[in-house]
């Protein structure tokens, strides 16, 4: 071999990833102009090229069935994300997108569109329908509140002019809520967010809880906060009273809505009855090719309301003996 033909191997080999990795491990950290793959069959080997058709790397596909899919799977919940069944991918606004790119690439010949293979060595390369990291923020309007006054159990006496009992402070905040429309994709899944709620008592800031719900019109579905502070307080008592310690209880609930953004991602493939370009099966990267998130988006809305209890300010109510 020559001098130059040894230059040459070389230089494609730093151009040219060739891993021992599968590929189902490196997918997600792949560069954006990272579109479109082949499944090399013959070979076991996954081939992943840029936009401008040039080979970025070559992975082995024999491990893909190993990969890590507990939060993807449909209806169980826990995660965030749900499969993307066909039908879905079809309704979303860029998928017009996906369909061009397929056929400038590889024509219109007779195929298949798949976004969840069966097929073992791929079944981890399919699309999904997340609800992502973002939080889901609820809007509220105009709160009715109310007040009264609770009472600690039992009675104290003074001792030495004072008494001294425990308390427990607490702030709840639980919202009911259905929901009125469902998104177009990640249907009838059951998934987790997490869920921004305005303060409505006037004793903090934003509230952040999580919750489970299923993406169906009038399934129901709630979020809690429940925050105690329990405390040691010492109150002044009257010679010859005894004592009820009191506190306020103040109520407010709170009309409210808010929508969930489904966001696909993940992999369409385009399974050929003949081979094009040498390959059977191809398939494209679907946040590389919408990049409009609106565009591979649908939307969960949902309405009900708040209901925020505290109580505070604890004192000692008392009569005489």
């Amino acid at each position: 071999m020559t001098f130059l033909a040894l230059s040459v191997l070389l230089l494609i080999g730093q151009l040219v990833q060739v891993s021992a990795m599968p590929f189902a491990q490196v997918t997600r950290n792949l560069p954006q102009d990272v579109d479109h793959i082949a499944h090399d069959e013959a070979n076991g080997r996954y081939l992943a090229y840029k936009r401008d058709g040039s080979l970025y790397g070559s992975y082995p596909s024999h491990s893909v069935r190993d990969f890590d899919e507990r939060n993807l799977k449909r209806g169980e919940g826990g995660g965030p994300c749900a499969k993307l069944a066909v039908e879905e991918a079809k309704q979303l606004p860029g998928y017009g997108l996906l369909e061009e790119r397929a056929n400038e690439q590889w024509g219109t010949g007779k195929r298949k569109v798949v976004t969840n293979p069966t097929k073992a060595d791929q079944a981890a390369l399919g699309a999904t329908a997340c609800v992502g990291n973002e939080i889901v923020q609820v809007k509220l309007s105009g709160p009715h509140c109310n007040s009264r006054t609770g009472q600690v159990d039992g009675q104290a006496r003074e001792t030495n002019g004072t008494i001294t009992t425990s308390v427990s402070s607490t702030y709840s905040n639980t919202g009911s809520w259905s929901v009125k429309s469902a998104s177009s994709i990640g249907v009838s899944s059951t998934v987790s967010a997490v869920f921004g709620i305005p303060e409505i008592l006037g004793v903090g800031g934003e509230i952040t809880t999580s919750a489970e719900f299923r993406n169906e019109v009038a399934h129901d579905f709630s979020t809690e906060n429940l925050e105690t502070t329990a405390s040691g307080s010492t109150f002044n008592v009257p010679s010859g009273k005894k004592c009820q310690i009191v506190y306020d209880v103040r109520t407010c609930t709170v009309p409210g809505f808010g929508k969930v953004r489904y966001e696909a991602s993940g992999w369409v493939w385009f399974e050929y009855n003949s081979r094009v370009k040498d390959h059977y099966n191809w398939a494209l990267r679907i946040e590389a090719i919408i990049k409009n998130v609106d565009d591979r988006s649908s939307f969960m809305g949902f309405a009900g309301s708040v209901q925020g209890t505290t109580n505070a300010n604890f004192d000692a109510q008392c009569d005489s003996i």
